[in-house]
């Protein structure tokens, strides 16, 4: 009765994931350019010049040295569109499609900053000065409006809303932001990696891939970060361990290496103490100065 059970449950969540995939594909399947906002959709603003697309390595036209993370991070295509509003006023709408809802969430963890504030829109909408950024299933959306005016950030939400309204796919964030405490979280402090460009970006272990990284999530608790560095399995996990280990000994950027019981630890140039250790399919980094408790922290992952 068992396998009689398992026979039709399988065959059944097979056709319920199919389903869901067709569904999301269904939505997805537009010219990039449906979710710019066009003349009459936003009040008081409306396309002003050419709009631009970027496919494939066309990025690099458009960015100067900033468009390899967003490679390494699974890009597909982008639109720019600028939009004229009141008093000669203008705003900068970008949108990225990422490969995967996981890599438009990395992106928007690397390109946003703690110096700002959370708004009603997208996912994980964010304020900065006069940037806007959010995320939505496989869409990053930024817009830049050159200066903190009330109409300009009137104008900023207003646009971001039209868009996010356009974008409908799921919504999820990587299952390996579930891993990391909440408690003393700071507030939009995960980085989301998905690459060794990426966690260099973040610190400097070294430029080499001395990890193996393929995925990664950073948690800033103020006093100390996390680092979780994930792997297929736990054999992988212990040889890229050994690998960084006997790497890291021999750096000049660390000092204090002692090698502890399945862990080591060391001292980096700004008296950051890290301990880092396998567990399971990952490894475990802490980094932080001070009296940061380290097993109390590992205790908590």
């Amino acid at each position: 009765m068992k396998k009689l059970a398992e026979a039709i449950i399988f065959p059944l969540s097979f056709v319920l994931i199919y389903f869901i995939h067709c569904s999301y594909e269904k939505q997805t399947i537009r010219h990039i350019a449906y979710y710019c906002p066009q003349t009459g959709e936003v009040e008081g603003w409306h396309p002003e010049g050419e709009m631009q697309i970027a496919k494939g390595e066309d990025l690099f036209l458009l960015i100067n040295g900033g468009a390899e993370i967003y490679y390494e991070y699974g890009f597909k295509q982008a639109v720019y569109q600028t939009y004229g509003g009141y008093n000669g006023k203008s705003i900068n709408l970008e949108i990225y499609e990422m490969g995967s809802p996981e890599s438009a969430y990395g992106i928007y963890t690397f390109k946003t900053g703690k110096a700002g504030k959370p708004i009603d829109v997208g996912h994980d909408g964010w304020m900065e000065a006069y940037y806007l950024n959010f995320w939505k299933g496989n869409f990053l959306v930024t817009l830049i409006g050159f200066d903190s005016e009330q109409e300009t950030l009137n104008g900023l939400m207003e646009i971001a809303k039209t868009v996010d309204a356009k974008i409908k796919v799921p919504v999820e964030r990587p299952q390996l932001a579930n891993y990391l405490p909440k408690d003393n979280l700071k507030e939009n402090g995960i980085t989301y990696i998905k690459g060794n460009m990426g966690l260099f970006n973040q610190y400097e272990f070294d430029s080499k891939n001395i990890f193996g990284l393929k995925e990664a999530i950073i948690g800033d608790y103020g006093d100390y970060s996390v680092f979780i560095f994930r792997y297929n399995d736990q054999q992988e996990s212990l040889k890229w361990f050994e690998s960084a280990k006997n790497h890291l000994k021999n750096s000049s950027r660390f000092s204090d290496f002692t090698a502890l019981d399945h862990m080591f630890s060391m001292t980096d140039s700004k008296n950051n103490n890290l301990t880092i250790k396998p567990y399971h399919h990952t490894i475990l980094i802490v980094s932080g100065a001070g009296r940061t408790n380290v097993n109390q922290i590992f205790g908590l992952l």
